[in-house]
């Protein structure tokens, strides 16, 4: 990732809400990001990962929020806090954050640990994070991506059928603008939730640019039993 990647007094939105039900945590008490990776929560590897380019940072917090709060308050940055009661889904979260923002802002998973770099085009407006991967399955567990021209011309939720070796991320580069379009983009079908995937088709299919940010690296989506087990030995290597 290049200087330049966020605008001076840009955001970081970081979604914090979710439990992770499907990590098997022996405490059902315990926010999944506010779980263990090595010596510090997985929430204090992405706060350090994404502070190099900012220090303002809006935490979307939901289950346990109270164990989010208190220790996002004690990290070297300046912090927001916004309540998503329900977990309707990532552009239901963002929606929450809009009288926040005030230009072009990042969006990041909080379970996701992050040690690469991202290849940024020199015309960046808009932009979501994509990975090469031979791992089909992972494709599927996310979403796939298709490219025109340099930019993205297709995104889909959980594909069953690819096309090519591309895996979008969780990690999301917008304009203010996105807020206009997530009212205009109609509830999946399968989740009943505004996808944000739905949303960025939306955006393309409006004529907004949105351009790939090739990632080279490690990216851990902690969502299993093995995915944090991956994040524990990445962030301590020697087993610990």
């Amino acid at each position: 990732m290049t200087d330049g990647f966020l605008d001076d007094g840009s955001k970081c939105v970081v979604l914090c809400a979710g439990k992770g039900t499907r990590l098997n945590s022996p405490s059902k008490e315990i926010p999944k990001v506010m779980l263990p990776a090595g010596e510090k929560p997985i929430l204090a590897h992405v706060v350090e990962r994404w502070s190099q380019y900012t220090d303002d940072f809006i935490f979307v917090v939901g289950f346990e929020k109270e164990q989010v709060i208190e220790f996002a308050q004690k990290l070297p940055v300046n912090s927001t806090f916004v309540e998503q009661k329900e977990l309707n889904g990532i552009a239901d979260a963002i929606t929450l954050t809009e009288d926040h923002i005030t230009d072009r802002f990042l969006v990041v998973l909080g379970d996701c640990v992050i040690d690469g770099k991202f290849e940024v085009p020199p015309d960046l407006e808009q932009g979501i994070g994509v990975v090469r991967t031979q791992d089909e399955q992972k494709i599927k567990q996310n979403y796939s991506v298709e490219l025109e021209d340099g930019s993205i011309s297709k995104v889909v939720e959980k594909p069953t059928n690819l096309v090519n070796d591309l895996c979008g991320m969780g990690v999301y580069l917008f304009q203010k603008k996105l807020f206009d379009y997530i009212p205009m983009t109609p509830p999946s079908e399968v989740s009943n939730n505004v996808e944000i995937t739905d949303v960025i088709q939306t955006m393309v299919d409006h004529d907004e640019d949105i351009k790939p940010l090739f990632f080279e690296g490690t990216y851990i989506n902690v969502n299993t039993p093995e995915d944090l087990k991956m994040a524990r030995k990445k962030s301590c290597p020697d087993g610990g």
